[in-house]
């Protein structure tokens, strides 16, 4: 398997505690229960912008923060 497809479709043990720290800050932030269905959406959500060239921890955060505010203001 070429290294880069690799890359994009396996997360190391970093990137996952990356991902784990936006997800808990996002679900305090909200309120959310981790268990809930909701955060499953949200789980999704944070592992599908990291690949997509967000791996920067803040970075990650601001743009989850900015997705989930613009599906909140569209009424979804």
């Amino acid at each position: 398997m070429p290294r880069e497809r690799f890359n994009r479709t396996c997360l190391s043990p970093h990137d996952l505690a990356i991902c784990e720290r936006v997800f808990d800050q996002v679900c305090a932030d909200e309120h959310l229960n981790p268990l809930d269905p909701d955060a499953e959406i949200l789980a999704v959500m944070v592992v599908a912008i990291f690949r997509n060239a967000h791996t920067g921890e803040r970075e990650l955060l601001e743009a989850l923060r900015s997705r989930r505010q613009k599906v909140a203001g569209s009424g979804h």
